[in-house]
């Protein structure tokens, strides 16, 4: 009785630890199939060797699990926690007929029996253990990796991004720039159209420069005096011409100019530089484009527009046309030589024609006389007063004025078109003619003061002697002036000061205006009969 309880209790005790065991095994989805049970009943000899059949059978399935272990892919991560299990769990070593003659084998095969199965649960625990630590490792890598990942991808998004924006920005520029040379860029003439006078033989020697022919290699120049309509009718003839036509009005300051460049050809000096760009910079030491002058920086861009308008139009330069830069011969004189050698560098490189557009005087007598007048063409373009006919169709037809005042005006004004229009429109106001000719001759008066020509200013003497001649004459050439003179300087004063003319084309030196030669007649100071 007592062997028969002992037997019972082994078998509730290995029944209860396969259960635990199945159930272990169930959680990774492996099943074992259960133990069989041992007879209560005292071995005989054909028992037994069934019994060795059943322990036999029960290293087959712990083999069987093993290979489990190795094979399944569910189950890949418990081959390698093996080191958890014992060294009873592998492939069993006992030789079981050893126990046949043993009085013992019944406790023999229940101590072997549990012992591995206390050590199948024992492995089974650890290799859950370690399966949920390496879950928790594998999840910590995993949010690193996929951190680093999202960092990656952001970040190669933001940089794209940041390229793409830099690259559609400067295109957009560049766009702008392009459209500049492709349409002209020319204010509208300050005359309205209906008070306009077509000087169709000035115009159509404008328009042969203005439309160049392929491969173009010089620069031109543009002279007329003060107040003969130089700046209307060289607009009037780009915005006719249009394409290929770039006008700026050059001021003394160089930072205006610089402005008035930029916005003629639309450049932006926010040039967009993506972040990688200015990385790149900064680690080479190269921040050229943000810190190079203003002045180089719209001058390449307008070299780049050149480049790609010649390139569209068959060799054809563009033209840049730099008005009234009879400014620069007092207050800027470095800029209009520079300028001057710029014009000759494109004159050279066929890449741009500039055209100077200049009030008669000592800057195209300056520009003459440097070497970079070896690109310019020799003979000048001169603008000069409207002929009497010209005169009184502006003053009759445009004006409204009547013809005996229009008549008195030509007479005292000549034709030149600015005093033309200033005092024609106080005549239309309600001044007479009386009134209008008194404002005349006082402005002339302080010319010659500016001059210091009249009595008792230093230049007074020799300002006579060249009135004289001009009386006489009406004209007088450039080297007679000089020798009369016989001083450079004084020479460059008078010819600044708005009492004489010099024609660079013909090298000629004339009274300035109409109203100037009146003056000198009707003034006693400078009559012939001193």
């Amino acid at each position: 009785m007592a062997n028969r309880r002992l037997r019972t209790s082994i078998k509730s005790e290995e029944a209860q630890e396969e259960s635990d065991i199945n159930e272990e095994i169930d959680e990774d989805n492996e099943e074992f199939e259960e133990t069989d049970n041992y007879k209560s009943k005292v071995e005989t000899g054909s028992e037994l060797q069934k019994r060795i059949l059943v322990q036999t059978s029960i290293t087959l399935r712990f083999y069987f699990f093993h290979m489990l272990v190795k094979y399944t892919r569910k189950t890949a991560l418990l081959r390698r926690t093996r080191g958890f299990f014992p060294h009873s769990l592998w492939l069993p070593q006992a030789k079981w007929p050893s126990l046949i003659h043993d009085r013992y084998a019944s406790q023999a095969r229940h101590a072997h029996t549990s012992y591995t199965k206390d050590a199948l649960k024992t492995g089974i625990s650890n290799v859950k253990e370690n399966i949920k630590e390496g879950v928790k490792k594998d999840l910590t890598a995993w949010k690193f990796v996929k951190w680093i990942g999202a960092g990656l991808v952001t970040s190669t998004g933001l940089v794209l991004f940041d390229l793409s924006f830099a690259s559609w920005y400067n295109r957009q520029n560049e766009s702008i720039l392009l459209h500049a040379f492709e349409h002209g860029s020319c204010p509208e003439p300050d005359v309205m159209e209906e008070q306009l006078i077509h000087r169709e033989v000035v115009i159509e020697k404008l328009r042969r420069i203005f439309k160049p022919i392929s491969d173009h290699s010089s620069y031109h120049i543009v002279i007329g005096n003060h107040g003969t309509g130089k700046t209307t009718v060289v607009r009037q003839c780009a915005r006719d011409v249009g394409k290929g036509v770039i006008y700026v009005d050059v001021p003394p300051v160089l930072d205006n100019f610089i402005d008035n460049l930029a916005k003629a050809i639309g450049y932006s000096f926010k040039e967009y530089v993506s972040f990688t760009e200015s990385f790149k910079r900064k680690i080479l030491g190269n921040s050229e484009s943000a810190e190079q002058p203003r002045f180089f920086r719209v001058l390449d861009a307008f070299e780049r527009g050149a480049r790609k308008y010649k390139a569209n139009n068959e060799r054809k330069p563009p033209v840049l046309i730099l008005d009234n830069i009879s400014k620069l011969g007092q207050e800027n004189v470095k800029l209009l030589k520079d300028l001057q050698d710029i014009a000759k560098l494109y004159a050279d490189q066929r890449s741009c024609i500039i055209v100077f557009v200049s009030s008669e005087g000592t800057v195209p007598r300056m520009m003459m006389q440097r070497s970079s007048w070896s690109r310019a063409e020799k003979k000048p373009i001169v603008i000069e007063d409207l002929t009497s006919k010209e005169a009184f169709t502006y003053l009759h037809s445009k004006l409204g004025i009547e013809k005996k005042v229009t008549n008195q005006l030509i007479q005292l004004l000549g034709g030149r078109i600015r005093d033309l229009k200033e005092y024609g429109n106080m005549i239309n106001r309600g001044e007479t003619f009386e009134e209008v000719r008194k404002i005349v001759l006082g402005v002339v008066n302080h010319n010659f003061h500016q001059a210091r020509m009249m009595k008792g200013e230093r230049n007074h003497v020799i300002g006579k002697v060249i009135v004289q001649e001009l009386v006489k004459n009406e004209k007088i050439h450039f080297d007679t002036f000089i020798q009369l003179v016989n001083n450079e300087q004084i020479a460059d004063e008078l010819l600044q000061a708005n009492v004489f003319s010099y024609n660079p084309e013909s090298s000629i030196v004339t009274f300035q205006s109409r109203a100037t030669e009146v003056f000198v007649r009707e003034s006693p100071e400078f009559s012939v009969s001193w």
